[in-house]
């Protein structure tokens, strides 16, 4: 059972992204719960994920693009897409 309790960074970082957006079920949250008790670098990487997300939620711009950069920008992603 414990094996199954295990989960590896990766697993994590996904499982912290998630629960940014959001909430995770129980068994996900507890996997989460325990590797981040024993990952200080997942630990770490919740911990810049929080930031990150509260940076954005508390930004506000003004900055826009003028007609020709949307254009310009819709290009390059319809050439990227056709790729």
């Amino acid at each position: 059972m414990l094996n199954k309790m295990m989960i590896t960074c990766e697993s994590a970082t996904i499982f912290v992204s998630q629960k940014e957006e959001h909430r995770l079920n129980l068994s996900n949250r507890i996997k989460l719960f325990f590797h981040l008790a024993m990952c200080k670098f997942c630990r770490l990487f919740e911990n810049q994920n929080q930031f990150i997300i509260h940076q954005l939620k508390h930004t506000t711009s003004n900055a826009s693009l003028s007609e020709i950069e949307k254009e310009v920008l819709q290009n390059k992603i319809n050439s990227e897409m056709k790729k």
